[in-house]
């Protein structure tokens, strides 16, 4: 059938009009600038911002079970957002203040993969914390130093912050990255940009770190910084260094945004993989130090203190990217070595089941710490 010039017309509208979200689009600038901050038109991500906030309000609460029995109802209400469980003292020094957290309708148990299990972790620490007066021992949990332990040695507040790096932080980051491309990326919302856009700066929200965020700077100098990295964020100024994953994944996330409003979808793809790549490995360098340094610890407190963020980062690397190079199997066997008695791993004078655990995670991630 010969197309008639209407058709015809008609059919290159079409073709012309739908979007292609991979590769670079015809209609793109052939030169975009990516800025040195995260500053662009249309930017919004309270919402997972003030997630990460209402982390460090949740985890702090949970760590004062070292010195007070803790209630049950203001972790409900903290987890949950309601009856104004955040206070002065809980929002402390960072970016939202207690009042602006309570007046949200967002929470942390909305957002968080195997909410169930995290939750009972911290109802755990509600009820260890009862025993904070009283001294730890094999089978009796309670104080060695000044920090709480389980009857296995378990310091069930790091297992929470930690392994909520990965139930909250990295799974919601990978969910929103995964679905990026099939974005709208042509419709405006004021304030918000394109979904695409909108998205994308959701994803550096639950990163954790400022807008103008230096790898050079020392957020822990005095005073501190309320609008500092916090979270996974604020681990790449301490495991992450070694693998220079702050920089890697602050510029990364300039490039993407860049790219997204310049419709350059294959520099976009790649800020994505090296996004995925440091924030997996920033995890992974965090377990493979806590199940190093407590090897050579004699005090119980700071062995059990580090092996808990190590089983709480281990717990956080369920929610690593589907390429990941730690297999299932192998991450299991990380699992199974920090479900071990602390007190039977520190009876064993030569560490095999954590001189193991190094080893699983130099073999799929390489050299992570010096």
């Amino acid at each position: 059938m010969k197309n008639t010039p209407l058709l015809t017309l008609a059919l290159a509208g079409l073709l012309f009009s739908c979007t292609d979200n991979t590769g670079i689009d015809p209609d793109a600038p052939e030169q975009y600038t990516v800025p040195s901050t995260y500053d662009f038109t249309n930017v919004e991500y309270k919402e997972s911002a003030s997630r990460i906030s209402m982390w460090q309000g949740f985890q702090t609460y949970l760590g004062r079970g070292n010195s007070r029995v803790l209630s049950a109802d203001t972790v409900n209400y903290l987890w949950n957002n309601t009856n104004s469980a955040f206070t002065a003292e809980l929002a402390s020094g960072i970016p939202y203040e207690a009042k602006d957290l309570n007046a949200l309708s967002y929470n942390l148990s909305g957002k968080v993969a195997d909410a169930v299990l995290f939750k009972t972790l911290a109802d755990s620490t509600v009820y260890v914390s009862q025993f904070n007066q009283k001294p730890a021992s094999k089978g009796t949990p309670g104080i060695i130093g000044s920090r709480l332990f389980n009857a296995k040695g378990v310091e069930y507040n790091q297992v929470v912050a930690k392994g909520l790096m990965g139930g909250l932080v990295l799974n919601n980051i990978i969910s929103i990255l995964d679905k990026i491309p099939s974005d709208n990326n042509t419709t405006v919302v004021a304030g918000q940009g394109t979904a695409m856009e909108h998205n994308w700066d959701l994803a550096f929200g639950y990163v954790g770190i400022p807008i103008d965020y230096d790898t050079a700077y020392n957020y822990r100098s005095q005073p501190i910084k309320a609008d500092r990295p916090l979270a996974i964020g604020g681990y790449f100024g301490e495991r992450g260094v070694y693998i220079q994953a702050g920089g890697r994944i602050f510029e990364a996330f300039r490039k993407g945004r860049a790219a997204i409003s310049a419709r350059d979808y294959a520099a976009r793809d790649e800020a994505i993989a090296t996004i995925k790549e440091y924030l997996e490995k920033t995890l992974a360098a965090a377990a493979y130090y806590y199940v190093t340094a407590p090897q050579s610890q004699a005090a119980l407190d700071s062995k059990f203190h580090g092996l808990s963020e190590g089983a709480g980062f281990v717990a956080a690397l369920k929610y690593r990217p589907a390429n990941s190079k730690l297999t299932a199997a192998n991450y299991q066997t990380l699992v199974s070595i920090l479900n071990t008695s602390f007190y039977t791993l520190a009876e064993d004078a030569s560490n095999t089941k954590l001189k193991q655990a190094q080893a699983i995670l130099t073999d799929a991630y390489g050299k992570l710490q010096p």
